[in-house]
């Protein structure tokens, strides 16, 4: 039984029966509150989410994949938002708002959440002055992180190389529990630490990096990791940062930071999301 085209045909003729907006095909549960937040500032209406359905064996099942799967059969009324990933840097083609395709334009919707100047200017309103930059501590970090990114997609991309470097052995070089001491002088010890272990991974590889991507710079590498690993990393960090002060930072600042405008990643979002709903 071919279960994408028919769950395809279902989906199609919910989206017509004027009861939803939309019906939108999401990765998982976790994300709908990020999307729903992008989709409601676009065209507010009533979404029907998705959170998973049935391969072409007839097994439940969830992630980009699967979305992408449903690609010949999306609409206006019925399509998919989804993590970036490595894709985009990869430049996998057809992923757009043409094709009905929504992407996160970062690594994933966590990558948004930690973005330095609106989490910055969130810890001021929660908690005034803080001894310690985010916004400087992350440009700081984001230039670490470039270049082992630029070695990530251009290994990636073969099988062969990708055993020498992958997102297995990248994460590991970022210590996600630093010490309320090692951020003194905005994390000077903490990101010593996370250089050093980078510029050792990266002496054992012979190819060269990707030479460049038109999207990705220093200042915005940060955007473009893995979104759950920076995301553990803010909150670990955030938390030290608010200890003492009556705030949670990941209930009160972290997971409340979310936000339409500011940057390009989410600005083009916005733009996809703006072309397949308004047109």
């Amino acid at each position: 039984m071919d279960w994408i085209s028919k769950q395809a045909k279902l989906y199609r003729n919910l989206s017509l029966t004027n009861r939803y907006t939309a019906i939108v095909h999401l990765e998982d549960k976790e994300d709908e509150k990020f999307w729903d937040y992008q989709l409601q500032h676009v065209k507010p209406g009533h979404y029907r989410y998705l959170y998973y359905s049935k391969n072409n064996n007839g097994t439940d099942t969830r992630g980009c994949e699967q979305c992408l799967r449903f690609r010949p059969y999306l609409t206006d009324r019925f399509f998919v938002c989804i993590d970036s990933d490595l894709r985009l840097l990869k430049g996998e083609g057809g992923l757009t708002a043409s094709n009905h395709i929504a992407q996160t334009y970062a690594y994933s919707w966590e990558n948004h959440l930690c973005e330095s100047l609106h989490i910055s200017e969130l810890m001021k309103q929660k908690i005034g002055q803080v001894n310690f930059d985010i916004k400087e501590f992350m440009a700081a970090f984001s230039e670490i992180v470039y270049m082992p990114l630029l070695y990530l997609v251009r290994y990636s991309a073969n099988g062969n190389l990708n055993k020498l470097w992958n997102i297995s052995k990248f994460n590991p070089c970022i210590p996600l529990q630093p010490k309320r001491s090692d951020l003194d002088d905005n994390g000077k010890v903490y990101l010593s630490v996370i250089k050093s272990r980078f510029e050792q991974e990266l002496m054992n590889l012979t190819e060269q990096p990707i030479d460049k991507i038109e999207s990705v710079a220093e200042e915005n590498a940060y955007l473009h990791i893995q979104g759950h690993l920076l995301y553990k990393m803010m909150l670990h960090i955030g938390t030290l940062l608010c200890r003492g002060t009556g705030v949670a930072f990941k209930t009160d600042i972290l997971d409340k930071c979310l936000h339409t405008t500011g940057y390009e990643e989410i600005e083009s979002l916005q733009r996809d999301l703006k072309h397949i709903l308004i047109q």
